[in-house]
Order: C-alpha cells, then structure tokens, then sequence
C-alpha cells in the first residue's frame, strides 16, 4: 500500500500530540532526581577515621588528606581532605570501601567552574571538633582522655577489615596487585578467595593489619595452588 511509512509516521506524530509535556524548563525547574543519583561528592569530617581505605581503593588519585600524630594519642588528627572533582570517574568504590560512611554523593550536579583549581574541593578541620576535644579534658580534670579505647579500636579494625573483604570480592585484581605481582598469580589468588571464604578473610585481616606479612601469606597461597595444578596435569598426561 502507498503512503503507508507516512501514514504510520503521522499516527506517531498524532499519538505523542496529546501526552504530557516532559520538557523541564532548566535551570528554572530543577529536575527530579533518584535516591542513587551520583551528582558531587562529599565528605563528613566528622566521622572519618583516616584510615587511608579510599585512596587505596580511588583509581585516579582523586583523594588525598593531610594528618597529624598528637603527643600522647593513639589516633591520628586528620587535618584536611581533597578531592579534585576533575579526575573523578564517579565509579563509588570509595564510598563503598568507606567504613564510616564518611564519603557520599550529592543531588549536586552543577559542577563546572571558570578556573580549573576551583573544581577541587578541600575540606579543612572544623574548629568545634578541637574544642569538643578540649571539654572533654575540661571536665576529666588529671585523667589523660584517650581518643579511642581498645573496644573502639577493635570495632575499627573490624569494619576495616569487612571494607577489603568487600574490595576484594567487588574489584579482586586491583586490590591483590597491592599484595601479588604478575597478572597470572593475581588471577590465581583471586580464583582462590573467590570459592574459599577462610582465605578471603585472612589475606582481609592481614591486608588491614601487616601488608608485608599478607604479601607472604598471598605468595604461599599462590605457589602451593600452581604445585597442585602442576600436579594434576602429571598424573592426567
């Protein structure tokens, strides 16, 4: 039949005459957003920890922080933190490393800036966490306040370890190659975690605690699987 693509264009044409406008008149109207919208990311000063897990996992090197060791204290006083937008990739391993929920992203997502170095974002130490510090030896006259006991420390180090536990399952080649050399040992050793759960945690644990001592323990791993692999194909051929 003739004319019948233009028939079946004007019924289109027709059809999406009468639906309801979805043009939204930016920047006016902002746009409607979903809850896991990836727009700017944040930082809560408050609640880090500076365990350092972000820039591990950050594939650009967006972030870096500054700390300081106070006499007399186990914990490290964080001092600033940087992120330059500019070489984000917005692929959320960091914040899903973050133990603390530390890092998050906004609805923000007017982003652009007339001078490259304004697209960096530093946040500096917030003067009320050190005078919360200072009441806190204000009403503990003579006792030495300690930033974090042992439960706390522990309950730290346990998140931290949940953290590259998390790591190691989500991205295994980026984080073994911290511990493993060669891409052939890192794809052994993440075969390995992947299908025993008493491995994963303990090259986690050793990872969080001894980097050096985990490196060891990944090569054992990985020398003693090639050797039954070996074995295996003697007695097949």
């Amino acid at each position: 039949m003739y004319g019948k693509g233009l028939l079946k264009g004007l019924g289109i044409t027709f059809k999406h005459t009468f639906e309801k406008d979805i043009t939204i008149q930016y920047p006016e109207e902002m746009p409607f957003l979903q809850d896991r919208f990836r727009g700017c990311l944040a930082f809560d000063f408050g609640k880090c920890i500076a365990c350092g897990l972000c820039t591990k996992a950050c594939p650009n090197n967006v972030l870096s922080f500054e700390t300081a060791k106070e006499e007399g204290a186990k914990k490290k006083k964080l001092l600033s933190y940087t992120i330059d937008l500019q070489y984000c990739l917005f692929c959320n391993l960091c914040v899903e490393v973050c133990p603390t929920n530390t890092l998050y992203f906004t609805h923000n997502f007017e982003l652009t800036k007339l001078n490259r170095e304004e697209i960096k974002i530093i946040y500096h130490r917030p003067p009320e966490l050190d005078l919360l510090s200072e009441e806190k030896k204000t009403d503990n006259p003579g006792v030495q306040v300690e930033p974090s006991d042992a439960a706390e420390t522990e309950a730290k180090r346990i998140k931290q370890i949940e953290a590259m536990k998390m790591a190691l399952g989500k991205n295994p080649l980026k984080a073994l190659g911290k511990v493993v050399d060669g891409e052939e040992d890192i794809a052994i050793l993440s075969a390995l975690i992947a299908t025993d759960e008493k491995k994963l945690s303990k090259i986690a644990e050793l990872m969080v605690d001894d980097r050096e001592k985990a490196r060891k323990i990944a090569q054992a791993f990985v020398s003693k699987e090639k050797k039954d692999r070996q074995k295996e194909g003697g007695e097949q051929g």
